[in-house]
């Protein structure tokens, strides 16, 4: 064996056991993920207890720090520009990571600077009702609205939110134009739809509930292709004869790119565990979500598909930002 050749094989060799060393060691201190929405959100609601669970198995803390504005990006952007060393992780909606692109310019790439770490939760959109509409379910709805064109109103977080695209897209599927009523938050806008301010909005379920048990809200569709366990009652969009009506927003971990494989392994083994485990599923469970445990690879996936939905979506609305 020549020298050459040898020393190649001693490099690969080191290599391979500094990187083994790193899967057994990592982390040494603690990881701080950022979720790019405000606390006592949706995705900080989610996040916590992953972060809580994280904490106890790595006997490190995993630090929770909210970075909102510009629909996630702000956030985002902190991550994709922090040092690759598996110490700084992004949670991430992937509506900022999947719609974004179509309306804003953005300050990074979202493909080519993250390496996804997992999926953790996909959350069907539902649409919700003012409780004093007498319209008892969407089959009714759609009757009403194209009878009424441009009349039934429906809120939004904002121009481009999930929120948004769910209406543009049922519009564009029944042909059936309706009142879009912006707001500044999922928050302000749910608070509006209760009051009876505006008619209804499509929204993810599990900030409905409480208001759902209340009477103050009623639940008529949810997007996907079962019933959820906590509403056995509402109809799913084939069921209400909508099959088109694709209208979700999941979550996951992200990392910056060149982020060392065996810290993202490391990460998504554990976070399939909680997700797997009869805590976590009863955790999120409780919020409505629906955990989504899975590879690197199936994130990734997920995001490079929606991107190419949502593109369309928006273009065919003509959405713009304001």
């Amino acid at each position: 064996m020549s020298r050459i050749m040898h020393s190649v094989l001693l490099c690969l060799s080191l290599f391979a056991i500094s990187q083994s060393t790193l899967a057994q060691d990592y982390p040494t201190k603690p990881i701080r993920i950022i979720n790019a929405y405000a606390a006592g959100g949706p995705n900080d609601l989610t996040l916590r207890p992953i972060a809580q669970y994280l904490s106890g198995v790595f006997g490190h803390q995993v630090i929770v720090e909210n970075k909102a504005g510009a629909n996630g990006n702000i956030g985002a952007d902190f991550v994709a520009k922090s040092a690759p060393d598996g110490y700084t992780m992004l949670f991430a909606s992937t509506s900022q990571l999947t719609v974004n692109p179509a309306l804003y310019k953005m300050p990074f790439d979202a493909t080519r600077d993250f390496a996804p770490v997992g999926q953790v939760t996909m959350n069907p959109s539902v649409i919700v009702l003012h409780a004093a509409l007498p319209i008892p379910t969407a089959k009714e709805l759609m009757a009403y609205a194209k009878a009424n064109p441009g009349k039934l109103s429906y809120a939004s977080a904002g121009i481009g939110s999930v929120n948004h695209l769910g209406g543009e897209l049922l519009a564009m599927i029944t042909k059936t134009p309706m009142l879009h009523v912006p707001f500044s938050g999922s928050g302000p806008a749910l608070s509006d739809v209760v009051a009876g301010r505006v008619d209804m909005m499509i929204i993810s379920p599990a900030t409905t509930l409480p208001f759902i048990k209340a009477g103050k809200l009623r639940m008529v569709l949810v997007s996907s292709n079962k019933r959820l366990p906590f509403a056995p009652d509402v109809p799913t969009m084939i069921e209400s004869g909508l099959p088109d009506f694709v209208s979700q927003s999941g979550t996951g971990l992200l990392a910056p790119a060149k982020t060392p494989r065996s810290a993202i392994t490391r990460i998504n083994t554990e976070v399939v565990k909680y997700l797997n485990s009869s805590e976590g599923s009863t955790q999120l469970g409780n919020l409505g979500l629906q955990v989504v445990p899975g590879t690197p690879e199936d994130f990734a996936q997920l995001l490079r598909e929606e991107t190419t939905r949502w593109a369309a979506v928006v273009k065919a609305a003509n959405i713009k930002l304001e």
